[in-house]
């Protein structure tokens, strides 16, 4: 019997299949659980986090492994085996003094999720209880992990911990079954507002203590009624923590990657209910306060101001709490200046100045003797690390031992060292320490830096990947724009090209490992990673100049880097475009205003239609703040329909009005629980393509904006591939 012959299309689902595989079950670094060193400071023992995918189960995977490293030899003593982490951990957290784990476990008992809250010293269960047990639990269950609108901490000196619950609620009864009025409970059918994508969950909060002293978990009463506390850090009085505040009225909008929502600070004495507001709610968005581990009174804090661009460059304060003063220890940066701005393509360097300050401050992020501060950023393309000296009142450069064409990801300070993750395009993780007590040597040698662990593939299939960056500056400004190009050192010039833009506006996709870039060069793409002007590490001109410009500044950069590919490469290879979100601005009006350069769309949830995002939405203000740069008030809010100019102005620059010059055809991904580009808006895309008999499918998931979890990020990965091959001859 002979065995039949694959076709072509079983041999390209097959190698799709096979490629994912591959490069989705590579590990990655994801954080840090513990690190600290022995009495000698000889010995650190460390273990974090790693994640992968689990496409059995299809699902994500998170495990650690301990190692134990010796300073004074440089070698690496002991590696653990690996110990998965509990897919039903809600939350799970080590005490600074690594003695206490603070776990929360959810359960199914029927149809009713519970929670489980467990308190362990070393070996021994201390304390636990069931949510619901109302002789125990003040509050409802726990929430889940959020940088924004949840927090899970212990105090510095390991004995309370602090978190965030739901409120706890009557069950509802019928009105027709309740024994007793007062055992109705709130109707089921009662509407509760939530922070929006992604915190779906997120209605009520209440803010508890566990003590460890007395085994008791209070709830702190007096809690505004009208605010809804996110964040949360201790101070040095261990009765005390600073909280951040968002207002609940009149209604809330979407929280997630919005650091422009008005917030204030307040301190709270959790033993005496006393709540004391700090700063008003005004002009300004104050997030991730770090409170000076040896300094009272005084905290650090991220700031940026309401309205205006989702993510913008922040500044550094300092916040004195009985003087309520702030002070600015590093500012934004609204214009960066470039030493060389006429390079051909793709042979700019990569620029190390700094550009600002773009990311969150980690939760673990002072040294022991607080005198350093670590600060994560973005400079261009690349993840950075840069070192606040109180002392010396200055910021230092953490750069990578690896050189400027890697990325450096910080992880965490413990006592004197940073923990780090230094990535690129073809390597997942290399765990290196860093000793600050080398910080201001003067000798430039990298005796600081340990390696820890490193990822290796094989040699062969690590040193085909390679990357340059292009830098250009359009319309004669100062402001660049900044491109990836990632492909293999034997790349054929009809190798496919593949752009990726990126949404938001106002993100990057920086120098690192992405599984399906990798993944698409395995199959046979190139890549090129597009930073048009409204990209994150550029300075604040760079987020403003797309304000009122979208559709026609961030397009115009993203065609112009394609054609500066394409002109360095092989102006003749087909060009596909990928990307979502506001991705879906650009690439619709691509693929109309260039109908015959592109030939193929893939768009995950898209922004299509600006009207319909500004009347649908959990962020209106962002469609007509990108628009027009106009400011949103909760009072017109969404009642802007009589500004006629406004909705012809949203209607003009969506990409679905260009839909009759379209040709290319276009793969659509849409996630039904989308609360940021509502699913409606993809799906009227996708009809107006098939009435017009434009090549086109929808795929759709019971998923939210990101479409991130492992079941959809696979499916999507494939029938990618599958769209591609139908319109493209990827045989070759």
């Amino acid at each position: 019997m002979t065995t039949p012959t694959p076709t072509t299309d079983n041999k390209i689902l097959t190698s799709a299949i096979e490629t994912y595989r591959h490069y989705a079950g590579q590990p990655t670094l994801s954080d840090i659980e513990s690190c600290h060193q022995d009495s000698n400071d000889e010995i650190l023992h460390l273990t974090p986090y790693f994640s992968t995918m689990d496409l059995v189960k299809l699902e994500n995977l998170t495990y650690t492994r301990s190692f134990t490293y010796s300073l004074k030899t440089r070698q690496l003593l002991f590696t653990s085996n690996v110990t998965t982490i509990n897919k039903n951990i809600v939350r799970r957290l080590v005490s600074p003094d690594g003695k206490y784990l603070a776990l929360v476990t959810k359960e199914m008992k029927g149809e009713q999720e519970l929670n489980y809250v467990q308190i362990w010293h070393d070996e021994h269960l201390i304390f636990g209880y069931e949510v619901s047990d109302s002789k125990i639990s003040p509050h409802g269950k726990v929430l889940p992990k959020n940088d924004y609108a949840s927090f899970f901490e212990w105090s510095p000196d390991s004995r309370r911990l602090i978190f965030t619950a739901e409120e706890k609620r009557k069950p509802f009864k019928s009105y027709f079954t309740a024994e007793k009025l007062d055992d109705l409970g709130e109707s089921f059918s009662t509407y509760r507002e939530n922070w929006g994508e992604q915190m779906e969950t997120l209605e009520t909060c209440v803010v508890c203590v566990f003590d460890v002293d007395t085994k008791q978990v209070k709830l702190i009463e007096n809690h505004p009624k009208d605010l809804y506390f996110g964040q949360c850090t201790w101070t040095t009085n261990q009765d005390e923590v600073i909280l951040v505040a968002f207002p609940l009225e009149p209604y809330r909008l979407g929280l997630i990657f919005c650091e422009n929502r008005s917030s204030a600070f307040f301190k709270c004495n959790w033993r005496t209910n006393e709540w004391i507001q700090l700063t008003e709610f005004d002009k300004i968005c104050r997030l991730f306060p770090r409170h000076l581990p040896k300094t009272d009174n005084q905290f650090v804090y991220l700031q940026s101001d309401i309205n205006g661009a989702h993510k913008q460059c922040q500044r550094l304060i300092l916040f004195n709490t009985q003087t309520k003063e702030e002070k600015i220890l590093i500012d934004r940066v609204d214009n960066v200046k470039y030493s060389n701005v006429n390079t051909d393509p793709f042979t700019a360097e990569w620029d190390t100045q700094f550009k600002g300050l773009y990311l969150p401050l980690p939760h673990l992020c002072y040294s022991c003797d607080g005198r350093y501060l670590l600060l994560r950023s973005v400079s261009g393309s690349r993840n950075v690390l840069y070192i606040y000296d109180f002392t010396e009142q200055k910021m230092i450069l953490l750069d990578s031992p690896l050189g400027v064409d890697t990325s450096i990801n910080g992880l965490a300070i413990f006592g004197h060292y940073v923990a780090v993750n230094i990535v690129d395009c073809r390597t997942p993780y290399r765990f290196y320490i860093y000793d600050l007590k080398t910080l201001n040597k003067t000798d430039k040698d990298n005796n600081g830096w340990h390696l820890i662990v490193q990822h290796e593939f094989k040699k062969e299939e690590k040193n085909q990947v390679v990357w340059n960056i292009d830098r250009f500056f359009p319309d004669n400004e100062t402001i660049p724009v900044e491109s990836i190009y990632v492909h293999t050192r034997d790349t054929q010039a009809k190798r496919p090209l593949m752009v990726l833009i990126h949404g938001g506006p106002n993100s990057v996709i920086s120098l690192d490992y992405y599984v399906g870039v990798v993944a698409y060069i395995g199959l046979g793409f190139d890549l090129l990673i597009v930073n048009y002007r409204g990209s994150l590490g550029f300075g604040q001109a760079s987020i403003d100049k797309l304000l009122g410009n979208i559709s026609k500044t961030d397009v115009g950069d993203c065609h112009e880097a394609i054609q500066r590919c394409l002109k360095y490469t092989e102006p003749s290879r087909p060009v596909v475009l990928i990307g979502g979100s506001h991705a879906g601005v650009i690439i619709g009006r691509l693929i109309g205003e260039y109908p015959d350069e592109y030939a193929v769309a893939v768009l995950r949830n898209p922004v299509t239609d600006l009207l319909h995002v500004y009347a649908t939405s959990d962020i209106p203000d962002w469609a007509i703040a990108q628009s027009t740069n106009a400011q949103f008030d909760f009072e017109t809010g969404r009642n802007l329909f009589m500004d006629t100019a406004l909705i012809t102005y949203l209607i003009e620059r969506s990409s679905i009005r260009l839909i009759d010059q379209v040709k290319t055809p276009v793969l659509l991904h849409l996630g039904k629980k989308d609360r940021r580009v509502p699913y409606s808006i993809g799906l009227r895309y996708y009809e107006c393509l098939k009435a017009r008999k434009i090549p086109t499918k929808l795929y759709v998931y019971d998923s939210n904006h990101s479409l991130s979890e492992v079941p959809n990020a696979s499916d999507i990965f494939v029938n990618t591939i599958l769209f591609i091959s139908e319109h493209l001859d990827l045989s070759s």
